[in-house]
């Protein structure tokens, strides 16, 4: 019993933030996923990095700002959405 224990702590200590993200896009939650996601530097280009934080700003409640500027905010989710796809849903 006490074995199992450590193993459930220690599958949860281990989980990584792009597991977790991944996990939670799998599930349906894009929204949350687009959160993690939108923080990562690394495997994104800046283009990328961009519009994964106006698509995560906009489903925020932020897309007023990003409408005023000119951006076309659906644009931007459905982009991230493509963008995250291609990267993690694909590549199993």
């Amino acid at each position: 019993m006490n074995a199992m224990r450590i193993f459930i702590h220690l599958k949860c200590v281990m989980e990584t933030k792009t597991n977790k993200a991944i996990s939670l896009l799998q599930c349906g939650d894009f929204k949350a996923a687009l959160t993690i996601f939108s923080t990562f530097r690394m495997g994104f280009t800046k283009e990328e990095q961009r519009t994964l934080k106006i698509a995560n700003e906009s489903l925020s409640g932020n897309s007023s700002f990003y409408r005023q500027l000119g951006i076309d905010t659906d644009k931007e989710i459905e982009k991230s959405k493509s963008i995250i796809t291609s990267k993690y849903l694909k590549m199993k």
